[in-house]
């Protein structure tokens, strides 16, 4: 069932990467004089790529049994190496690709049109925009390597030019980190290929084609050193890219400072949606592709997830950076995003699936928040600031919504996602779902601390904090109704992608 049923002889998802890359080359022929007129191009660019990502989610039809994909479009690219352009949608990318459009809609519109190069800074947003959409359209896992490599030719400039302190250091540190996890990926993508090759004569690098034929085999080490098996292998050359990407602990060390340099609309689309690729990645390639390898290292991987969670909250109760301290939650809260993954089962990954979308809509807000008090106060030190909520109360407002999102109230949109994970942790994992218990209770910790140490003190400090603009309404706007609404009715994403996680390989193991 869906709302509508959209023509099948236009090309959807194609669109969905072609508007930013027009909307891009119509950047670069604007005189860089016109500040202006380039950040409406850029709006309006993201604006339309909205509107068709909203047309496509209403078109989807729901409940289509299997791993069965939708808007499908195949060109043969380069066929004597068995690599297309193939691009298609599923109940794992379909929500994904609609919080992107918003991300990229208010990081634009939160841009300030007095930053410098603006010109340069709009553009490469807009190619991000197309590199993270083609990420979760792209089948092809040659076209998947060459958008995932794309991303991080724009976030590194983004983050390197116009960041702030110690930026060239923040974006260097996630350069190396990303390379190194993107050459074990195409390390691995190679091999599958090569193993599919070796037991059906076709050489073929397409997702459809690749799951259907899940490697199998053991590679013998040399002399008396046993062997291993080449599934756990491969699966750890993907793992080892979308890791770094989420980040999963240990592999954490570049976030921080990457998320503190970053510029609040650089950091909005990376904490918001960047990092939820790397979840999704998980989840495409690495329980699609290798289901008896994720059953054999969720439950270490779990542990891992586990550990972020704690270690995130306890890092953010330390913080007195404001920034940093979001940087922490997020790291927290994506480990509960990895605890559900790796549970492999139904409700940890449909759990895990919504708390995506719900991290992305909170931690943006949270950034949002910061950058706001940071623009009025002229700090976002924690020790300098407190009863804000005396001179803006409807800053503080709300301001209260999104922090009873991000600690998990029930009724908003924080909760949904957790409570799902929870319970699918607590089949698989006990232990890590009661030290996850506990991540929950440190957020609403640091959550409460910030907030009412930020607004409840009098008196107020900075005395002549101002109260929000419109426009700084309007940006909070449409993700605060998202808390509202998801957290009210929450069955809309199982429903959407209930039928696809059930034909996961890994789920019917």
């Amino acid at each position: 069932m869906s709302w509508y049923t959209l023509p099948t002889n236009v090309p959807w998802l194609s669109l969905v990467l072609v508007v930013p890359l027009v909307g891009a080359l119509l950047v670069v022929l604007t005189p860089s004089v016109a500040g202006r007129v380039i950040k409406q191009l850029g709006i309006l660019t993201a604006v339309i790529t909205l509107a068709l990502v909203l047309a496509i989610i209403g078109g989807f039809q729901q409940g289509v049994g299997g791993l069965h994909l939708q808007f499908e479009e195949v060109l043969r690219w380069i066929p004597s190496l068995g690599i297309s352009y193939h691009l298609g949608i599923d109940g794992l990318s379909l929500f994904l690709l609609g919080l992107n459009a918003l991300l990229f809609l208010i990081a634009i519109i939160v841009t300030d049109s007095a930053t410098p190069r603006l010109k340069e800074f709009i553009l490469l947003l807009l190619i991000l925009e197309a590199a993270t959409a083609g990420i979760l359209l792209a089948l092809d896992l040659i076209l998947f390597y060459v958008f995932w490599e794309a991303m991080l030719v724009p976030l590194y400039f983004l983050i390197g030019v116009w960041g702030e302190g110690r930026r060239i250091y923040a974006a260097f540190k996630f350069l190396i980190y990303t390379v190194i996890g993107s050459f074990a990926m195409l390390i691995a993508i190679l091999a599958v290929a090569g193993i599919n090759f070796s037991q059906t004569g076709q050489l073929s690098f397409d997702w459809t084609v690749l799951v259907q034929h899940p490697a199998a085999g053991v590679w013998h080490l040399p002399g008396s050193l046993g062997s291993v098996g080449i599934p756990q292998l491969l699966f750890v050359g993907f793992a080892l890219a979308f890791a770094i990407k989420m980040p999963i602990w240990p592999l954490h060390t570049w976030l921080p400072p990457a998320y503190t340099a970053s510029p609040v609309p650089v950091v909005i689309v990376f904490a918001g949606l960047v990092s939820k690729l790397g979840a999704y990645g998980f989840i495409r390639f690495n329980l699609s592709l290798f289901p008896d390898a994720a059953h054999s290292l969720g439950g270490p991987l779990a542990v891992l997830a586990t550990i972020g969670i704690l270690y995130g909250a306890v890092m953010a109760l330390a913080q007195t950076d404001l920034k940093r301290l979001v940087a922490y939650a997020s790291m927290s809260h994506l480990g509960f995003i990895g605890l559900g993954i790796f549970a492999g089962n139904l409700l940890g990954i449909e759990g895990a699936l919504v708390q995506m979308i719900n991290h992305g809509v909170i931690i943006a807000a949270l950034f949002l928040v910061v950058g706001m008090i940071e623009r009025r106060a002229g700090t976002r030190l924690r020790g300098e600031l407190r009863g804000l909520g005396a001179t803006a109360p409807l800053f503080a407002a709300l301001f209260l919504v999104v922090s009873l999102a991000a600690l998990g109230l029930p009724g908003l949109n924080g909760f949904v996602g957790e409570f799902l994970i929870m319970l699918g942790a607590w089949s698989s994992f006990l232990p890590l779902a009661v030290g996850a218990g506990i991540g929950v209770v440190l957020a609403a910790w640091y959550v409460l601390r910030f907030y009412q140490g930020s607004t409840q003190d009098a008196p107020p400090h900075p005395a002549s904090f101002p109260e929000l603009r419109i426009l700084d309404v309007g940006v909070l706007a449409p993700l605060l109704a998202l808390m509202v609404v998801i957290g009210i009715s929450p069955g809309f994403f199982p429903a959407a992608v209930d039928a696809t996680v059930k034909a996961l390989p890994v789920i019917l193991r």
